[in-house]
């Protein structure tokens, strides 16, 4: 008879017992620590060196699948602090694969922006990082040609489509997505060319009924569950607040892997 999988844990779980994501194994001492949310939803996420170390991994594996290769330049816009995922865990990624990593700063305000595109059009960074916020810094370019801009990679931590990129920017390359769940892992999937998300190779996925977290079959929309190996103290089955539906079958890509769409 099979036995029953884990529990399934909820972010108001980690909330009430404001616990790490991952507990360090055997006393590991956390090496760095960020939170998501605030206030009475505040959570506080820690990583040991292992964990640190399996996170850019992940993120090498995910840039590297959208071409950035070691001397590529990657500019990002994200918050840097203890905002999870940002800037700096994004340089250690960038770091990893020996790329050159170009942080412009959060942009708030047009003196912001205005460095921000100043930074850019010197440095003349292939591939931009943006979240959601990035739409201010876009709406900001000053007109011009920029064809040695190739890519955009949005972060997103919730469904939702990107925002359009304005003609004024220049850009004319590809844009991806790059799917964040902090408290299971900041690397869980990126888009192909076709919109598909590609789980990475240390995620599991599966889909279940909210309500009675009975797994649904592949072709069924339901609440995603995660899970992601390689951590010291992993959390197994993490009920995310997303929706989504596992393919039944490999992507028209081409690219391996299980890949999933966002509803």
């Amino acid at each position: 008879m099979a036995a029953d999988p884990p529990p399934l844990t909820r972010r108001e779980d980690l909330v009430r017992a404001q616990l790490p994501r991952f507990r360090p194994a055997q006393g590991a001492a956390p090496v760095r620590v960020g939170t998501t949310g605030s206030g009475p939803d505040l959570l506080v996420l820690a990583w040991s060196a292992a964990d640190l170390a399996r996170e850019r991994a992940a993120g090498a594996r995910l840039l590297g699948r959208l071409g950035v290769r070691p001397g590529v330049p990657i500019a990002n816009a994200l918050p840097g602090a203890l905002a999870t995922p940002g800037a700096l865990l994004l340089g250690d990624v960038v770091e990893e694969i020996g790329a050159l990593d170009v942080p412009l700063g959060a942009v708030e305000g047009a003196p912001a922006a205005a460095a921000a595109w100043a930074l850019f059009d010197r440095v003349r960074p292939e591939v931009l990082v943006l979240d959601a916020a990035g739409a201010t810094l876009l709406a900001a370019a000053p007109a011009a040609e920029r064809p040695w801009w190739r890519g955009i990679v949005w972060l997103r931590t919730a469904a939702g489509a990107p925002p359009p990129v304005p003609p004024p920017a220049g850009f004319r390359g590809w844009q991806r997505t790059w799917l964040a769940v902090p408290e299971a892992t900041s690397f869980v999937a990126h888009t192909c060319a076709r919109g598909a998300f590609h789980l990475d190779d240390g995620v599991c996925a599966e889909i279940v009924d909210a309500g009675t977290a009975v797994p649904l079959a592949p072709g069924r929309e339901g609440a995603l569950v995660l899970g992601a190996r390689g951590f010291e103290s992993p959390l197994r089955r993490y009920l995310t607040a997303l929706r989504a539906c596992l393919a039944a079958a490999p992507c028209a890509c081409g690219e391996g892997g299980a890949t999933l769409t966002l509803v």
